[in-house]
């Protein structure tokens, strides 16, 4: 029998005890990474969120930071609000 590292259940069947303090995650930073990141997918699905990647011009991204912050919103808030506001919804 053998285990799949992202295996949840089993993580502690073939692994040798070590001495000193137990780690308070059995997974190595990569796979907490993954693990973290699809979490994060499934709670953006479920909240009717989709994706959307886009280079923009520096120039662009300074400006966008300086309204959000006098705004006291995030970038993606700042882009959605616009957004919104263009497309009249």
């Amino acid at each position: 029998m053998s285990v799949q590292p992202e295996d949840r259940t089993t993580i502690d069947m073939f692994s040798p005890s070590r001495p000193g303090r137990p780690r308070s995650n059995p997974y190595d930073r990569t796979q907490q990474c993954r693990f973290n990141k699809r979490s994060q997918r499934v709670r953006d699905k479920h909240a009717g969120l989709h994706r959307l990647e886009v280079k923009l011009p520096a120039d662009v991204i300074e400006r966008l930071d300086e309204v959000a912050e006098d705004l006291g919103l995030s970038r993606a808030e700042v882009i959605n609000q616009a957004l919104q506001q263009w497309l009249h919804l």
